[in-house]
């Protein structure tokens, strides 16, 4: 997209007049907008970041002259950036430290290191793996008091990061909602740098490049050690570049693409779409020519997303440039809550199966104590989601550790297995330690029949939906009580809440919808029965006889919707969000009852959407 508009300003010769905005956008899209200030925003998304084009009046641009990319390789300003982070989505990640090194050429100018408070807890995989703890950070200012510091250390400089694909992007994204503009620096990475230069190599790690230089071992994951190493690695390419006989900030660029300035990004979506999505938050899929779903996604911002597809598509992955390209159309819901967006993404994602979407990415993460109940002997495991399965979960649990700790405390006291497998009893089988250590009834060797195994199943399921006292007491009797306990006692403290067995879970729940209207979930046993919205008391009835109390209650297999708006209802019902809604809990022994009352509990909230 960008080289049409640079081709297209060549053509015009070095002494005309600048073109406006229109002219250029007329480069870019087969049909003509409505709205000149979306038009002229987008154009300077596009071309700020792009020394080869400066604006020299508003919606006004021509060919900037003494570009960065005509600069030596040994005069080149350079900013080698690392970032640490929580780890997340794209969208969600936060950073924990920022490291930089400035060079000009293969000289080091400067330095910028910082810890940066994330604002979230930080995972425990991570806090190992990088060794920056929730209370290094405690602290630590937050990126938007630290991103206006970083820019400006930055200016003027070729941006270059080891897969720069994360670390440029987040970090524009952050300019962007925080400083309110791009970076508006050119950007470079050495990951793709190493896979043209070295094609032989079968790793193109930093740790892998570092054993190919022979350069010696640093502290790895901590920021500014990653950009010491990705700076030391960037010099011998520039080495290596000079001699292919590339001298210039411009070549070492094209040199990452395989001699390509950029690759090539095709703009299908009509102007007007564009400029007729929404500012706020909703669900939005693209679709190319054929008509088939390429992506859907949810978004707080969906025109800023969207466009940003196109206008940041320097920082995208080739898998990425290959699908925005081939989108001819966009269409989106608007929502207006956190859980409605993420319940109506899983259902277009399920009802469209896109080409471009990863499985389960969508789902919020957490952990599960899962019971399979299916089969004879059931056994105890941690899972990520729910699964319409059939099978018993607890939770959602913060923390992979506590959760399969609280899946080997409910194993023990009720011992039952953990081991995976079908489950095929040998009276001649040598069971594990947990047999002998009276841990397990050890299916596994014939030691108890199916009726009696089950019979220890149907104990915890009684315990597990009772207050929590008959586990305690059972923990009590432990030879490890004490740490049992501790694990018992933050299960307990979760559920003062709302109950933590997922398959009890039985709710009518309304949550804000858009102005006039609310958004009715209702859950049981579980599972996501209903999701529709109302604007009347017509309208709530009329979904409840649709989704009737025989539907509801019967044993009819629960489809791959139902299973995720499960898996997000149950993470959402623990938050501080839930109380945003109305939530009334149903009785299952009396649901037709239970959910005329929930009716008439809503009908003030009704009322008051006049």
């Amino acid at each position: 997209m960008i080289e049409e508009i640079h081709q297209f300003l060549l053509a015009r010769g070095d002494g005309a007049e600048p073109a406006d905005a229109e002219e250029l956008l007329g480069c870019l899209f087969n049909d003509s907008g409505e709205d000149a200030e979306f038009g002229r925003e987008f154009l300077e998304g596009l071309l700020a970041y792009d020394p080869r084009f400066e604006q020299v009046a508003p919606g006004r641009w021509q060919l900037a002259t003494g570009s960065i990319l005509d600069l030596p390789l040994d005069r080149a300003p350079l900013v080698i950036v690392d970032l640490e982070s929580t780890g997340q989505r794209a969208e969600e990640t936060s950073v924990t430290e920022i490291g930089a090194a400035r060079l000009e050429g293969e000289q080091e100018t400067g330095r910028f290191e910082r810890l940066v408070n994330p604002g979230r807890p930080i995972p425990p995989y991570v806090a190992k793996l990088t060794g920056i703890s929730d209370s290094m950070v405690a602290d630590a200012p937050p990126l938007s008091k630290v991103i206006g510091d970083f820019v400006e250390f930055s200016r003027d400089a070729v941006l270059v990061a080891h897969n720069a694909a994360f670390d440029v992007a987040l970090l524009d994204h952050a300019s962007r909602a925080i400083l309110g503009g791009p970076l508006c620096m050119p950007s470079l990475c050495t990951l793709k740098l190493a896979r043209q230069l070295l094609p032989g190599l079968d790793k193109a790690s930093l740790d892998a490049l570092a054993a190919h230089f022979g350069l010696a071992k640093q502290s790895r994951h901590r920021a500014m050690a990653d950009a010491e190493i990705t700076a030391a690695v960037l010099k011998r390419f520039m080495r290596m570049l000079v001699e292919r006989g590339i001298n210039t900030v411009g070549g070492m660029i094209a040199a990452q693409d395989g001699d390509a300035l950029t690759r090539r990004m095709r703009m299908g979506l009509p102007r007007r779409e564009l400029e007729s999505l929404p500012t706020g938050a909703g669900v939005f899929w693209l679709e190319n020519e054929k008509g088939e779903t390429l992506f859907v996604a949810r978004s707080q911002r969906i025109r800023h997303q969207v466009a940003g597809y196109f206008i940041g598509a320097a920082h995208l992955s080739d898998r990425q440039i290959e699908m925005v390209s081939s989108a001819v159309h966009v269409g989106f819901r608007q929502t207006y809550s956190d859980v409605e967006a993420m319940l109506r993404e899983s259902k277009e994602l399920r009802r469209r199966k896109p080409l471009y979407n990863r499985a389960d990415r969508h789902l919020p993460r957490g952990n599960f104590v899962k019971v399979a109940l299916r089969g004879r002997y059931p056994r105890v495991l941690v899972g990520s989601r729910i699964a319409g399965d059939g099978a018993l979960y607890l939770g959602p649990l913060r923390g992979k550790s506590f959760a399969e700790d609280a899946a080997d405390l409910l194993a023990r006291i009720y011992r039952l297995r953990t081991c995976p497998g079908r489950m095929e009893p040998d009276p001649q089988f040598e069971p594990c330690y947990l047999g002998p250590a009276g841990w397990c009834s050890s299916p596994c060797n014939d030691s108890v029949d199916a009726n009696g195994y089950r019979r220890q199943v149907e104990e915890l399921q009684r315990d597990l939906a009772g207050d929590g006292s008959a586990i305690r007491a059972r923990v009590g009797k432990s030879e490890d009580s004490a740490r049992d306990g501790a694990v018992l006692s933050r299960l307990l403290k979760l559920n003062k809440r709302r109950p933590w067995v997922v398959n009890s879970q039985s709710y009518l729940a309304a949550l804000p919808g858009a102005p006039g209207a609310l958004v009715v979930v209702v859950i049981v046993g579980g599972f996501c029965r209903l999701v529709t919205e109302i604007r009347s008391v017509e309208d709530l009835d009329a979904g409840l006889a649709d989704s009737s109390i025989e539907l509801m209650t019967s044993r009819r297999r629960v489809g791959p919707f139902e299973a995720d708006a499960s898996t997000i209802f149950a993470h959402w019902i623990r938050s501080p969000e839930a109380d945003e809604g109305l939530v009334v809990a149903l009785d299952d022994s009396r649901l037709g009852e239970s959910m005329a009352e929930a009716r008439d509990e809503l009908m003030p909230v009704l009322e008051s959407l006049g």
